[in-house]
């Protein structure tokens, strides 16, 4: 199958899944700033999960640039992938109502994790066939090892320690991810004009 089909399909699942949140939300019933504070932690959520996808599918848009066709198992790794961000939309209204509990941080990570896995599924089984794909590789498996490993950690102290750890660890995976692209963006930059 074409890139592109695929890329178009992909794009509209994860515009939906980004956007459908907030109507979620339950409007307060009054119309001063001390109403919205209902609303606080959802927020915290929603930004969060939007920010973590929209970088993801930055990411991964970068890193398939050079791809022109994908096959089945690329395929079924997307789709699992896009199964599990579909549940980022409930996953988010439930953690931002009750952010302090354990069962839905816990649910809430081990679906961001989930995501994190297939995507890194998909890249393995992408470089097998492109060569464009298995330049970036190493550099790639590094990033989503920190990924991961940031994500298990705060999903373990979320388990021993404190529930919101968990959201907190997708928060900063999410920061590392977006930094260390930057910087190696830039110095691919500088390198092409040296």
């Amino acid at each position: 199958m074409t890139k592109e089909r695929f890329v178009a399909f992909f794009d509209a699942i994860m515009a939906i899944i980004m956007t459908i949140v907030v109507l979620e939300f339950v409007i307060p019933g009054g119309t001063k700033w001390s109403d919205l504070t209902v609303l606080g932690y959802q927020i915290v959520a929603y930004a969060i999960s939007f920010f973590w996808l929209g970088g993801m599918w930055i990411n991964i848009h970068g890193l398939w640039h050079d791809v022109d066709t994908i096959d089945r198992s690329v395929l079924w790794a997307n789709i699992a992938m896009l199964f599990f961000s579909s549940m980022i939309p409930f996953l988010v209204v439930y953690v931002g109502r009750n952010m302090n509990e354990l069962v839905p941080q816990l649910l809430y990570g081990i679906d961001v994790l989930l995501i994190t896995i297939f995507n890194e599924l998909s890249i393995e089984l992408l470089a097998r066939h492109h060569e464009c794909m298995r330049k970036n590789l190493k550099s790639v498996r590094i990033s989503m090892a920190i990924d991961i490993s940031v994500k298990i950690i705060g999903i373990v102290i979320g388990i021993t320690l404190f529930p919101a750890a968990i959201m907190i660890s997708v928060l900063i995976a999410m920061l590392y991810l977006v930094i260390s692209r930057t910087i190696n963006e830039n110095k691919e930059k500088k390198a092409k004009e040296e």
